[in-house]
């Protein structure tokens, strides 16, 4: 991971009013980073940041299919999720985002205090590089690599 990281956001209908607090208190933080979010969160992103947001098209689960190919293609750094636990858990397009992000070994914050820590973390601020460990089949000795985020 660069220095600058690159933060997917989504957000819930019923945590509109909660990403707009906490983009309000982390401004000065986000502001040093690429911010793409989905939906509603663009605006409001766009509103309490004062900056262009990248935008993923909702609808038809066409956004959570671009935002979990970003992550394939290393593109994201983190992804942060505003909702309630039963929206994220039954949300089937979501949790496969979850696990290509589980994969790629990057940063997943759930809620809004497990946000806080991820951005006010020393380690925001710096380049990173990420350890993924890859199990083969049993037998086979287990795959380690680092990925440095090409820019």
């Amino acid at each position: 991971m660069e220095k600058i990281k690159n933060i997917a956001i989504v957000t819930f209908d019923t945590k509109k009013t909660d990403l707009i607090e906490w983009s309000y208190f982390n401004k000065n933080i986000l502001l040093n980073h690429n911010i793409t979010a989905m939906g509603s969160a663009e605006n409001i992103l766009e509103g309490t940041l004062n900056k262009k947001i990248n935008f993923i098209q909702p609808g038809n689960f066409g956004g959570y299919r671009q935002l979990r190919q970003l992550i394939e293609e290393n593109k994201i750094d983190a992804v942060i999720i505003f909702g309630e636990a039963i929206e994220i858990e039954n949300n089937k397009n979501l949790k496969l985002v979850l696990e290509a992000a589980l994969r790629k070994n990057i940063i997943i914050a759930a809620n809004r205090t497990t946000a806080d820590f991820v951005v006010h973390s020393s380690i925001m601020e710096k380049d990173y590089s990420i350890e993924i460990k890859e199990k083969k089949e049993p037998g086979i000795r287990e795959i380690k690599y680092q990925l440095k985020k090409a820019g």
